[in-house]
């Protein structure tokens, strides 16, 4: 399995002022896994039906949003961990600190150190444009 990358022209991105453009490598022809095709891989490499994964992956999909606002990061073993971050407006004190700074939530995932391990171990293939 190799990761198919294409060549792109592009300003850089740390250079503002007087930057020329370069070359950078991109990841090329990405398909797209929905949660179906997930479940149905799953299920033929265990003892679950399709339906009970997509269940149970739908459950997932319910639920995390609701953990995620009680304040909790959601770790799942090694697959890594899912956590909200805000991000907002400074101010000169503390004081000055309210509700209406934040100005936006993303929801945030690390990998654990298994995935990241298994995604340092990639081949990668170069396609032409």
């Amino acid at each position: 399995m190799a990761i198919k990358y294409k060549v792109v022209k592009m300003n850089s991105p740390l250079k503002k002022e007087g930057s020329k453009e370069q070359y950078y490598p991109r990841v090329a022809n990405r398909q797209k896994k929905t949660l179906r095709d997930i479940a149905e891989s799953i299920s033929q490499t265990s003892t679950f039906s399709t339906i009970d994964v997509v269940g149970v992956l739908e459950a997932f999909t319910t639920k995390l949003p609701y953990f995620l606002k009680d304040n909790c990061s959601v770790e799942l073993g090694d697959l890594g961990t899912f956590s909200l971050h805000i991000s907002g407006e400074g101010v000169d004190s503390p004081e000055q600190i309210n509700a209406s700074k934040i100005k936006s939530v993303k929801m945030a995932f690390r990998p654990s150190t298994r995935i990241k391990k298994d995604l340092n171990k990639v081949d990668f293939r170069k396609i032409k444009k």
